[in-house]
């Protein structure tokens, strides 16, 4: 694995480095996203191709307009569709390509490269709530979670750390060895 210049501070030191697992995890959540987006992909794809049907076959001006305006119209449904039906194969391929994660003795590191490139730091202190959440071929351990409210008022839990790493239980003796550490 090659090394990744993460910022560190003076007196910080590598304890782990990792990526995603490749694959896919999750499956009964992704395999509802895929059902649920499946009637999508298809009445975007029928409609579309219906829109496209008609407009061969448009007689006059005002035909064509909305052979054309059918077609417009399906696409939204056939990119929501194909977002929730393909979108767990990509993510699936390009986690472990596009993430990387690393422990320190003061905090853990996301680092995301791609279309959307961002660097998260989630501090490790004694009070760190901590979760291993173990998977059938990778783990997922927890250390920030966070109140949010959405626009309704309703309040949710947004959780971060290491996505399903093969590391999982180690990772997570880790950080309880830092937050020891840090508690002396």
């Amino acid at each position: 694995m090659t090394a990744i210049p993460f910022p560190l501070r003076p007196g910080e030191t590598l304890l782990w480095e990792g990526r995603p697992a490749p694959g896919f995890h999750q499956r009964g959540k992704r395999l509802f996203l895929m059902v649920f987006g499946l009637p999508f992909l298809l009445i975007g794809l029928a409609v579309f191709f219906l829109g496209l049907h008609r407009l061969t076959e448009a007689a006059s001006t005002s035909d064509a307009g909305l052979a054309v305006f059918f077609a417009a119209f399906g696409l939204p449904f056939l990119g929501l569709g194909g977002f929730l039906v393909l979108g767990p194969f990509v993510e699936a391929r390009t986690a472990s390509r596009y993430i990387r994660y690393a422990l320190t003795t003061r905090a853990a590191y996301v680092l995301r490269s791609g279309p959307f490139p961002s660097l998260k730091v989630y501090p490790i202190v004694p009070a760190t709530a901590l979760e291993l959440e173990p998977g059938r071929l990778a783990d997922t351990v927890w250390l920030h979670a966070r109140l949010e409210r959405d626009s309704d008022g309703d309040s949710g839990t947004i959780k971060s750390g290491f996505e399903n790493i093969a590391e999982g239980e180690k990772v997570f003796h880790l950080i309880r060895d830092v937050q020891e550490r840090a508690g002396q």
